[in-house]
């Protein structure tokens, strides 16, 4: 839930600016969520903020209805320490006011982007099909493999007497299979891969491109149902046993409809976003000094990892 917590702190904080007019008379006739001192929240502004957050987090608050309480009682809990902030003189402060305008003007920024971007750029069915049409190539949906695996893992700069003892794990534990043991039991009881090896080494369906050369030219060798001997890669040495391929094919165009449109209306809005963008330099004057951003100072550790 970690994720969702800036994004509570933001769906507070935008009601308190949305909705700092709002008094117990405003909100007269109107199905009321809660008050707090002279603010008030309805059923209806509540519904619309809802909305307005990420897809991903709309879909989370409607398979848990108790995500719903969470960003109440975080609109209640900011707006309680809101009103003690503006006791207090707050928003006097030339800083927070500087901060308050910045809100702002995000705010106001995503609803001008609303009103002149996202919703008048649309896509027609002609220009889908036409497209499909012009870039079927684009829509071949490549071979796959199902697989699972058992790893038995090296330590990188390890002797070649750790990688054959591994390598001799790896065959005893095929051995097993093959005598007619469980692979997914095997699996959560003997392989290191700690992403796969919860799941009994399932790795779901993947393409060419995805995994590690010798990894990949076993699993796509392999018929369905088959177990590889010990494949030895950079991590160690794998059982591989694959439980379903999937040929390449070509998507359809009702298949494929959706990708297309979003990617069409990504294009159109990106123009429409170019083109006001550049209308309004025209109007308002920008300046920027890039190479002031040298003496910008960025405290922190940013890691790299490829998995």
């Amino acid at each position: 839930m970690r994720k969702f917590s800036i994004l509570f702190f933001v769906f507070g904080l935008v009601f308190l600016i949305n909705n700092s007019a709002f008094s117990k008379e405003d909100a007269a006739g109107k199905e009321v969520l809660a008050k707090v001192g002279k603010y008030t929240l309805t059923l209806k502004e509540f519904n619309e903020q809802v909305k307005s957050l990420p897809p991903q987090l709309q879909m989370a608050i409607a398979k848990n209805p108790q995500l719903k309480e969470q960003l109440l009682k975080r609109w209640v809990d900011l707006t309680l320490m809101a009103l003690e902030a503006r006791k207090e003189g707050y928003q006097n402060r030339p800083d927070v006011k500087r901060r308050i305008e910045e809100v702002i003007n995000a705010l106001l920024a995503q609803e001008y982007i609303r009103k002149n971007i996202s919703d008048p750029a649309n896509v027609s069915d002609k220009e889908i099909k036409d497209y499909y049409e012009k870039h079927k190539s684009q829509f071949m949906q490549p071979e796959q493999v199902k697989a699972s695996h058992i790893l038995i893992r090296v330590p990188s700069g390890a002797d070649n007497k750790k990688w054959n003892e591994a390598k001799k794990k790896a065959q005893d534990i095929r051995k097993q299979i093959m005598a007619g043991e469980d692979f997914a039991t095997l699996a959560k009881k003997y392989s290191q891969d700690p992403g796969s090896k919860s799941r009994g080494g399932d790795l779901g369906y993947f393409k060419k491109g995805q995994m590690v050369p010798d990894f990949e030219k076993a699993a796509f060798s392999l018929k369905k149902g088959e177990v590889s001997q010990p494949v030895k890669t950079t991590f160690g040495y794998h059982i591989i046993k694959v439980y379903d391929k999937k040929p390449a094919k070509q998507k359809s165009l009702k298949d494929a409809k959706q990708e297309i449109k979003q990617m069409l209306l990504r294009k159109k809005q990106f123009k429409l976003r170019d083109e006001i963008i550049a209308k309004l330099k025209k109007k308002y004057k920008v300046e920027v000094h890039k190479d002031l951003l040298k003496k910008a100072e960025i405290k922190g550790n940013i890691h790299t990892s490829k998995k």
